[in-house]
This record gives structure tokens, C-alpha cells and sequence, in this order.
């Protein structure tokens, strides 16, 4: 079964962005590595880069 693609509105996409940045600069300011992050998330790697990275696909 592949990815299903996600559709944003700009707007949305935007803020996706905005907060994706705003929780890497929150990250990098604790000095954490995006490895302890996604430990004590319970997430994998990929998806703590996905989130920082504002993408809408970041769960799986």
C-alpha cells in the first residue's frame, strides 16, 4: 500500500512551516539531538525531521 498524499492550503502549509522551525529552534536552544527528541517523543527520527521540516506527512 503506498503514501497517500496530503493536500494543505498554503496558509496551512505556512503555518505547518513556521511551527516545524519554531519546535527545531527549541530543540537546538535545549541542545538536544533529533535522536533524544524522537526517544522521548516515542517517534522515529524520520518523523521528528518530518515535523521540523514542516511536512503533513510525518506520521507513519
Amino acid at each position: 500500500m503506498g503514501k497517500k498524499s496530503v493536500i494543505l492550503l498554503p496558509k496551512t502549509g505556512k503555518i505547518l512551516e513556521q511551527m516545524g522551525e519554531q519546535i527545531r529552534l527549541a530543540r537546538m536552544r535545549r541542545k538536544i539531538s533529533v535522536a533524544l527528541a524522537a526517544e522521548r517523543a516515542g517517534v522515529s527520527r524520520a518523523s521528528v525531521w518530518a515535523v521540523e521540516k514542516g511536512s503533513a506527512d510525518y506520521c507513519g
